[in-house]
């Protein structure tokens, strides 16, 4: 899956890969995105090879991606799931970033 092929509903989409789901989320006013993965009880999880997340300034924030790092992202998820074209997640399912 390309950066061009994602569908970004009030600047949020949300994958489903089966186990885990990808959130992006669009930074205002810029074009990059911070992204999230849960699983399916909905808690956020880290997987080996994805760093979603940075120490800065003694707390941890959102690593922010550009097109090209987000289709790092989903090149990444397609090799740990196996699932090369997940499902969009419709705006009424979307799981909320509880951190």
């Amino acid at each position: 899956m390309k950066f061009k092929d994602l569908k970004f509903m009030r600047g949020i989409c949300q994958l489903d890969y089966n186990y885990y789901i990808l959130s992006l989320k669009k930074v205002e006013n810029i074009n990059l995105y911070q992204c999230s993965i849960f699983n399916r009880v909905r808690l956020p999880v880290d997987l080996p090879g994805l760093k979603i997340e940075k120490v800065e300034n003694n707390k941890w924030v959102k690593i922010q991606y550009n097109s090209k790092g987000v289709e790092d992202i989903l090149v990444k998820l397609h090799a740990i799931t196996g699932i090369k074209n997940p499902k969009f997640l419709d705006q009424n399912d979307f799981y909320k970033d509880i951190f």
